[in-house]
């Protein structure tokens, strides 16, 4: 194991900062429950969709409103546990990492 020096761990944190974090979970929250929304509604027509915002904040116990701003790149602060993340994860059959990764 390498330990890093100060000056590499003030380096990671800027970058961190820089790479804003927070829009890119947000974009991509809502393109992948989108993705999934669209293709259950191709199969199963309109019936109850288990993608919808209203289902997905059920499912994670927080409100319909409190998901809406998870979901959006504007807003700044993104309250989210690590375990509703997982949930999302493992609902969407995705790795985690993917809600991070910036696909410019």
């Amino acid at each position: 194991m390498q330990i890093k020096k100060a000056y590499q761990i003030e380096e990671i944190v800027d970058s961190v900062k820089k790479n804003n974090y927070s829009k890119i979970l947000a974009t991509n929250l809502k393109k992948i429950r989108l993705a999934h929304y669209n293709e259950y509604k191709k199969i199963n027509g309109n019936i109850d969709n288990p993608y919808s915002v209203d289902n997905i904040a059920s499912v994670l116990d927080i409100s319909r409103r409190h998901y809406t701003r998870l979901e959006n790149p504007n807003y700044i602060t993104k309250n989210i546990t690590m375990e509703k993340l997982i949930i999302l994860a493992k609902i969407y059959e995705i790795s985690l990492d993917t809600f991070f990764k910036d696909y410019k």
